[in-house]
């Protein structure tokens, strides 16, 4: 294999350009004059083409898609992507959280909360178009697509990382480098930080819908016999599932025909959506809760999947991550201003002490709230649908619901 003896210099390396990588490159682009790599395995655009973003999108109606918070969609306004990102994406006006069989109903409005909508849908490919075009569009990011990771060590000051793209071994030098490769983090693996896992022995199967009645702009949270479910409001009138499965019920699933399967979920939402016209393809992975044992050491943070992956059941893994941006970008731009080494510890402590409390609290809340609505025990069914009828006439905590829902009680002062 070639060798190749030049050896680039960032000051900041993100290894994995996904939508949590590719958010921080933009971050830093949009707020800071550092220079910026990006490894990716899998090809990005390396270079902006003139015309409308939508021209290099193709909507399918197998694609996944990602609920984003208020919060979320005012951040990604400050660093330049809510503009093109809202050609397609499907606003939330209201939020519907049931549980099916009983009584309990709590609604969230965006006239109570006063705002112009709840959240957004995007679908996964629109955002990766954005995202990648705005990357190739910064001349600060340097774009290493499809590489692949050989090798990292510290060096004196930051990281030495050795990849393999275009047929030859490149080496790179970083002041940080950023973990952001997924659950499955081969820069982990090479680190020797190690990931916690629980198994929730529950499957996700996700596909998109066609209601028969307009979805109206509505977010179903619904909580099944097999689990919590959740129906977003998407473009063209159409609904995404997430359906939450005991593994062991996932092949009775998929083996449905479309209109056994949308019978079924029709009578999981309770005929809320008039039926279905229309499914696409069902696709599923396992659910875990999995968190990296160390986020931080000396010229290093783990962000993303890979230092925390959540049950879906609320829709808040990439809107954690958003936050994790933000704030990793804010220690960044006052490690630059202060002209601090960007891994120095102390600058990588300050970050992880102020997403402690955040992280902590979403996580927990994502992993008890579909604890306590799948737990099997007599008289706890009648007790939650009790509680949802007196948390949607509680203004107090309605407004404490609504806030976490739209990512705005985590302290990031760009939310």
């Amino acid at each position: 294999m070639a060798k190749n003896k030049k050896m680039k210099k960032y000051d900041v390396l993100i290894v994995g350009g996904g939508m949590v990588g590719a958010s921080l490159a933009c971050a830093l682009a949009a707020k800071t004059s550092l220079s910026i790599g990006v490894i990716e395995a899998k090809k990005l655009p390396q270079k902006t083409k003139a015309g409308d973003l939508s021209q290099h999108f193709n909507p399918s109606y197998d694609e996944r898609s990602t609920a984003l918070s208020l919060g979320s969609c005012r951040y990604l306004d400050t660093i330049g992507l809510w503009q093109s990102l809202q050609q397609h994406v499907e606003k939330i006006h209201h939020i519907h959280v049931s549980e099916q069989g009983k009584f309990g109903v709590t609604r969230l409005e965006k006239e109570e909360e006063g705002v112009e909508f709840l959240g957004a849908v995007v679908e996964n490919a629109w955002l990766g178009v954005v995202l990648g075009a705005a990357m190739a569009a910064h001349s600060s990011i340097s774009l290493h697509s499809p590489a692949l990771l050989e090798s990292l060590h510290p060096g004196d000051e930051g990281y030495h990382v050795c990849i393999e793209e275009n047929g030859q071994s490149e080496k790179i030098q970083c002041g940080l480098l950023v973990v952001a490769d997924g659950a499955n983090s081969t820069c982990c693996k090479m680190l020797s930080i190690a990931q916690t896992q629980e198994d929730y022995d529950q499957t996700a199967l996700v596909t998109n819908l066609t209601p028969k009645n307009p979805h109206q702009n509505i977010a179903y949270e619904r909580f099944t016999r097999t689990g919590p479910m959740a129906l977003l409001p998407l473009r063209d009138e159409r609904l995404a599932l997430v359906l939450t499965l005991p593994t062991e019920e996932l092949e009775h699933y998929q083996a449905m025909s479309d209109s056994e399967f949308m019978h079924a979920v029709d009578q999981a939402i309770g005929g809320r959506c008039g039926g279905f016209s229309k499914v696409g393809k069902r696709v599923s992975y396992p659910l875990r809760l999995i968190r990296a044992e160390q986020q931080i050491i000396p010229g290093c943070v783990v962000i993303g999947n890979a230092a925390h992956s959540l049950h879906p059941i609320a829709g808040q893994g990439f809107n954690l991550s958003l936050r994790d941006v933000a704030i990793l970008t804010e220690e960044i731009m006052d490690a630059t201003d202060k002209k601090t080494a960007l891994g120095n510890f102390s600058v990588l402590q300050r970050y992880i002490e102020r997403r402690d409390l955040d992280q902590r609290a979403t996580i927990q809340f994502s992993d008890k709230l579909q604890k306590l609505f799948t737990a099997n025990v007599p008289g706890l069914g009648i007790a939650r649908s009790a509680g949802l009828t007196v948390f949607d006439s509680w203004p107090t905590g309605k407004r404490a619901l609504a806030r976490q829902a739209m990512g705005l009680m985590a302290g990031v002062s760009t939310f």
